[in-house]
């Protein structure tokens, strides 16, 4: 029996509330990259999940088949986890069967064999992407609704904020995350994130948001006096500015660009659903405005990093060198990879004295999973980044208000950002990167889709006859 529409609501408002705080509790705990942070992502996105379900109200059909997709690649690595028949892994994978008889000494018999080269780190990030494409999901759910994608985008900026403050604290004087002492940032600003990197891509991912919030504001008071023009445009102006001063002070070169093709890519498909070119300048204004306002500030902290460097740096010769050793891995094990999350452990084995140290990830989200999951994973990510532009583009298309075109236009710039900086990082390892950036494209897709009444009926008029 489906729910009341009263009940629906209270159901609704409940699980836009809860993914609001979930959205400004992940970033809070190192980026949620620790074992205990998964598991209250993995905990929080069931539960969200279900209270979705409750409320008898469909997400669209594209965030499904994405999330789909996604839950693809968690089936994939808890595949890999288990073990399985070593005729069948031969097959499919001969270098896990190889590798597994290497490491048992006089074991050539038929033992069983994993396809991943830990299976206990392929099994935990499995559950974890899983609770990603939840957190989709449930998004897709309450984004249906105007209120619903306001109280949750709301929660992702106040997140932002309060990243930003903290990590202010930290870089005027305290080197200590949560009490614990942190090395080699070289002063960059970093919020709760170990890695300045990965916190100037949740910059990356929640300036979108603010700039069309900006834009939508001063649409909707451009013919009103100055004072109001003021009140209700200039706060988001002044949030994307200090969100983007941030991201420079991060230090993130690759993180600085992505932001600034991301801001421009705004501004054209502002100006596309418009149907007006005026409006395609407000992403290259905002990002001129942006740079001014990190040249004012502080141009040494802000753009330092990117003005010292060189054609030739080392360390982009090492990546370099990196990523053809990564191309090498996957190679070794071309159709299911060597483990999601596995790259770690999987590494050293093609690892050339050019890259010295222990490198956790290739710096180069798109081959790491390439290498960790194989054509399998690599086929099922590109279904899922499918349905999800094809879902925002017809949200951008078919929104019937210009605020629902708008929450199409932030996830769009959210994903062309991370998109960017995933050539040249690895930031979406980081959960609360991952979780953050597919809350807001649930939102977004759903905002092309009708909402669902949630009013109480009318009652019936009665006649006085």
């Amino acid at each position: 029996m489906p729910p009341s529409t009263t009940l629906r609501r209270r159901i609704l408002h409940l699980l836009a509330g809860l993914l609001a705080l979930l959205a400004i509790w992940l970033p809070a705990p190192f980026g949620s990259v620790h074992l205990w942070a998964h598991a209250v992502l993995r905990i929080a996105a069931a539960v969200l999940l279900g209270i979705g379900l409750l409320s008898r109200v469909r997400w669209p059909r594209e965030i499904g088949r994405a999330a789909t997709a996604l839950a693809g690649i968690a089936v994939l690595g808890l595949l890999q986890s288990i073990p399985l028949p070593a005729g069948l892994v031969g097959v499919v994978s001969p270098r896990h069967v190889a590798g597994t008889r290497e490491a048992r000494t006089g074991d050539h018999g038929s033992a069983e064999v994993y396809l991943s080269l830990a299976p206990e780190q392929s099994r935990g990030f499995a559950l974890t992407w899983a609770a990603v494409a939840a957190c989709g999901l449930a998004a897709g759910i309450v984004g249906r609704y105007r209120w619903g994608r306001r109280i949750v985008g709301g929660g992702v900026v106040v997140a932002a904020l309060l990243q930003v403050m903290y990590g202010a604290r930290s870089w005027m004087g305290d080197g200590r995350l949560w009490g614990r002492e942190i090395a080699g940032t070289g002063g960059r600003l970093r919020g709760t994130f170990v890695n300045p990197d990965h916190f100037a891509m949740y910059l990356e991912i929640v300036l979108p948001v603010v700039l069309v919030v900006g834009w939508w504001g001063i649409r909707r008071v451009r013919k009103e006096l100055m004072e109001l023009k003021v009140l209700i445009a200039g706060p988001p102006i002044l949030v994307w500015l200090l969100l983007f001063v941030a991201l420079a002070f991060s230090g993130s070169r690759a993180g600085l660009v992505a932001a600034i093709f991301a801001a421009v890519l705004q501004g054209v498909l502002i100006a596309a659903s418009a149907k007006h070119w005026k409006p395609g300048v407000s992403g290259l204004l905002a990002a001129v405005m942006g740079l001014l306002a990190v040249t004012f500030i502080g141009l040494q902290e802000g753009l330092g990093r990117w003005l010292s460097t060189s054609a030739y740096e080392l360390t982009w010769n090492v990546r370099l060198e990196v990523y053809r050793q990564t191309l090498e891995l996957w190679q070794r094990f071309p159709l299911l990879g060597t483990g999601l999350a596995t790259f770690r452990e999987a590494f050293p084995a093609v690892q050339a004295s050019a890259s010295p140290g222990a490198w956790w990830h290739a710096h180069n989200d798109y081959l790491e999973l390439l290498a960790t999951t194989g054509l399998v994973g690599a086929a099922l990510m590109l279904v899922a980044l499918f349905w999800v532009v094809r879902g925002l583009l017809r949200a951008l298309r078919e929104g019937y208000r210009t605020e629902d075109r708008c929450a199409a236009v932030a996830a769009l710039g959210a994903l062309a950002a991370v998109a960017i900086h995933s050539l040249f990082d690895f930031g979406l390892t980081m959960p609360a990167n991952a979780a953050t950036l597919a809350i807001l494209c649930g939102l977004g897709i759903a905002a092309g889709e009708p909402e669902t009444p949630v009013r109480l009926p009318s009652p019936p008029v009665v006649s006085a006859r």
